[in-house]
């Protein structure tokens, strides 16, 4: 509320000289002379130069649309005074926007996803290998992050965030007694079965030598940030929920989901099927098949 209005600041095109003012309007002047441009270029050199690659051309039009749904609902979110549902579906579609981004930038790195190529892969010997399963796993885990995220975004909704204050634990208890310390605690144990999961198939990345390093890397770097995350989320309560805190709780989470996301996205790219040379492979050239 630094802003109170919008998409002005105090009804004028620059803000005040005032601290909660100038973090606001920094924040709307990143997403409208930054992240828009580029969203927006980014589609269109999508439309441009790779308009037969769908990989490329669907997520990044999509990430216009959600681009314009994410700006429409912050002015929504400031002129309705923050409200808890709002604000908690402002941060789900900034995420999913930052998932969308992750996409399109594997895919014009690595090449087109092939779901085709990985359900072959199931067919044969590495059916029943987890290693086998390993992108439907990172693909599961991924969504299961962005779950968390939403479940978090529901502790801060329903103003729940100070309602435990002792960790691992809500005052001693698994199963605290009235409703906002049980949804602050059911974030914590939906954290602790999606980190076992999470933990699990990263381990199964990352002990696969015949993966790419690529894949073994951002295995063991998704599982080093989200355990970063859990202590800072304990700090977090520890310190009496210090805002700097909450701030990097909320920020590693987006780390620990776009490493996912793009480790999720990089499993499932086809080899050697880059946007680039999809013409040629097109054409007859049948060497990564």
């Amino acid at each position: 509320m630094g802003c109170p209005d919008w998409p002005l600041c105090y009804g004028k095109v620059l803000p005040p000289w005032e601290l909660t003012a100038l973090i606001e309007y920094s924040h709307r002047l990143m997403a409208s002379a930054i992240v828009s441009p580029l969203v927006l270029l980014t589609c269109g050199v999508s439309w441009l130069a790779h308009r037969q690659e769908r990989w490329l051309v669907l997520p990044s039009s999509l990430a216009v649309v959600l681009l314009l749904a994410q700006a429409l609902l912050g002015g929504v979110t400031v002129l309705t005074e923050l409200p808890g549902p709002v604000v908690a579906s402002h941060l789900a579609l900034g995420q999913a926007l930052l998932g969308c981004l992750v996409l399109v930038m594997v895919v014009a790195y690595r090449g087109p996803l092939g779901f085709s190529h990985q359900i072959s892969g199931l067919s044969g010997a590495a059916r029943g290998s987890d290693a086998g399963r390993f992108p439907t796993l990172a693909l599961i885990s991924a969504g299961a992050v962005y779950l968390l995220i939403l479940s978090g975004s529901v502790v801060t909704a329903s103003d729940a965030t100070g309602a435990c204050v002792t960790w691992p634990l809500c005052q001693g208890r698994v199963i605290p007694e009235g409703l906002l310390p049980m949804i602050h605690m059911a974030h914590r144990l939906l954290a602790a079965v999606i980190g076992a999961f999470l933990l699990y198939v990263l381990y199964l990345g990352f002990r696969d030598s015949q993966k790419t390093g690529e894949l073994r890397l951002l295995s063991l770097a998704v599982a080093v940030f989200f355990g970063a995350q859990v202590l800072v989320g304990a700090f977090t309560i520890w310190s009496g929920f210090q805002p700097h805190l909450m701030a990097l709780h909320l920020s590693m989470s987006a780390l620990v989901w776009a490493l996912m996301a793009g480790l999720a996205v990089l499993s499932l790219t086809r080899p050697g099927g880059s946007p680039r040379t999809g013409s040629v492979a097109a054409g007859g050239d049948t060497a990564h098949d």
